[in-house]
């Protein structure tokens, strides 16, 4: 009765305030125009941008100049600007103090025949930047006796699809003086293709769009991707296994395995973050819908979790209604300062009413260890709660429904999430497949379901505040209320109390072996990962690490957690 109470006097303060701020509303300037600056290898691709925004918001004003590089920093200097440009691998970007914000990028593959007569070899082998370059330079005959161990002198023909942004990413990927390459120039993706096609012992390099079927996204047919082998040892390691598929090898660009050399971005830059209503309703678009244009214009797409990121980064900025001389009226200040504090305080007392209903029904515990180590010592592992190796737990309740969460460890690992990604109630699930999606800025990973049955119920609040998981990942933190179909079965796999953190001590020892082997020497020198003396582990060690280490986190620390 309270909560209603509350609801209905926020909502009539609500009311009121939309009327009171009427007045403000007409003062603001009704002028909607934004400019965008754009080089000429943009110009296409921001001009396709400009057009599919248009027809959806008529009432904004799109200035579209086309200028050179060194004009940039004159002409994006107001806060309804910006400038879209492909960043070279050769040329920094204009100046590390401007905001950027990454919308597109162009990639450049490697690819030969798909029935190469090595094609096996070279899967497995792949083929080093040394092997290249000495391929690419060597006027005289071209064989793959250069490139491959158990080659042949059968000779090679190197095709290059026309465009001087290949040709410089070429010659900036094997440290080579572009001059001295030698290779055969196709005008068009068509010619580029029937030369690989036609030739199986060609190597051939090219934009990544020339080679997918726009049909299904795949790979077309008659080529495939060729393997590089970066650290130079003569095998695909498993951080260099990412020649399957188109999703697998865009995804590798994003977070960094694929050879940055290779790779134009194409940056959105202004000035400082864009504050300007329109300006970011722009890049919102930009960053979503409008990735269509991006491959229309022969780019690549961001991939789903670099658009999320990209989201965050584009938080909409609150503005202030101004006048028509264009400052803001004190009496509108004045009237929003004193309107946001009494809805903050009714918002505070609702949330703090349900929070403390909930903890009163709650059978869980809310108590939240604060560590500086991660060690077995410092987790809670309550007496009761049923455990798994997916690192979640599982508490029977009353009714035969239970309730579903995820342990100490994960939690402690990752550090606090900005977002999650849960499943609706009358979804079903099963056992050991993806049931929660945990994002820390754009970096995510997913945990299965210990359970199989129907979600009856979702922690609702876990929307907007999911650092509740990471706060009381027993108490308010808890994800769904499951009706389980099989837990006489499913019961046998589950581990409770000692027995659990005895586990989770051989889990310590792979999350060390993990990091030793999976960060670079980089990470180490800028104290990403931080080992105290006697080998402990800082707390949240994944934190503010590449979303690469996050993924081969996924992929080989907990879809191969086993307790048995």
């Amino acid at each position: 009765m309270k909560t209603r109470i509350l609801i209905t006097v926020m909502l009539f303060l609500l009311g009121f305030v939309s009327v009171g701020s009427m007045d403000a509303v007409q003062q603001a300037s009704t002028e909607k125009s934004i400019k965008v600056c754009v080089t000429p290898e943009t110009r296409n691709l921001a001009e396709t941008w400009v057009t599919g925004y248009n027809k959806i918001n008529q009432d904004v004003t799109i200035d579209l100049n086309q200028i050179s590089l060194a004009e940039f920093k004159e002409e994006i200097n107001t806060e309804n600007s910006v400038g879209i440009i492909m960043q070279r691998p050769d040329v920094a970007l204009l100046s590390k103090s401007m905001w950027h914000l990454t919308i597109g990028r162009d990639v450049i593959v490697a690819v030969i025949h798909e029935k190469n007569p090595f094609a096996e070899t070279l899967a497995s082998e792949g083929v080093s930047v040394k092997d290249l370059s000495e391929l690419a330079g060597n006027q005289g005959p071209k064989t793959w006796e250069t490139i491959l161990s158990n080659g042949s002198n059968q000779s090679i023909s190197i095709v290059i699809e026309d465009g001087p942004e290949i040709k410089i990413a070429i010659a900036k990927f094997l440290d080579v003086d572009p001059t001295t390459i030698s290779f055969t120039e196709k005008n068009t993706a068509e010619d580029f293709l029937s030369a690989v096609r036609n030739d199986i012992y060609s190597v051939g390099f090219c934009h990544l769009t020339t080679i997918i079927d726009p049909t299904n996204h795949d790979f077309i047919q008659g080529v495939k991707l060729l393997p590089l082998d970066k650290n130079n040892n003569r095998h695909i390691d498993y951080n260099e296994n990412f020649y399957t598929n188109p999703e697998q090898l865009v995804r590798s660009v994003w977070i960094g395995k694929y050879p940055r050399a290779l790779v134009y971005n194409i940056y959105a830059i202004a000035p400082a973050f864009p504050e300007n209503k329109e300006l970011n309703d722009f890049l919102n678009w930009v960053t979503t819908s409008g990735q269509e244009a991006v491959e229309q214009n022969g780019y690549t797409e961001l991939v789903y979790s670099e658009k999320q990121s990209n989201l965050e980064k584009l938080t909409p900025a609150s503005l202030f209604a101004e006048n028509e001389s264009g400052g803001t009226t004190r009496s509108s200040v004045l009237f929003w300062v004193i309107m946001i504090v009494l809805i903050a305080g009714l918002l505070f007392a609702v949330v703090l009413y349900s929070r403390r209903t909930r903890q009163a029904k709650a059978p869980l515990v809310n108590k939240v260890n604060r560590i500086k180590l991660l060690n077995n010592e410092a987790l809670n592992f309550p007496k009761g709660l049923y455990f798994d190796k997916s690192h979640t737990w599982v508490f029977m309740e009353k009714g035969g429904q239970v309730r579903l969460g995820i342990d100490d460890f994960i939690s402690n690992v990752t550090g606090n999430y900005t977002r999650v990604i849960l499943k609706s109630p009358g979804e079903k699930v099963k056992r050991m497949e993806p049931v929660v999606t945990l994002i820390r800025k754009g970096k995510q990973i997913f945990l299965n379901s210990p359970v199989s049955g129907t979600i009856k119920e979702i922690n609702e609040s876990l929307v907007d505040d999911p650092s509740t998981i990471n706060n009381a990942p027993y108490g308010d933190g808890w994800l769904y209320k499951v009706e389980p179909s099989n837990w006489l079965r499913e019961i046998q796999f589950f581990k409770m109390g000692e027995s659990y953190r005895e586990w989770i001590n051989l889990e310590f020892n792979r999350l060390k072996d993990f990091l030793a082997c999976s960060l670079n020497i980089k990470n180490m020198e800028e104290g990403k990962l931080a080992f105290q003396e006697g080998g402990e582990l800082v707390l949240h060690p994944l934190k503010e690490l590449d979303p690469k280490v996050w993924e081969d986190f996924q992929n080989y620390f907990i879809n191969t957690a086993d307790m048995y």
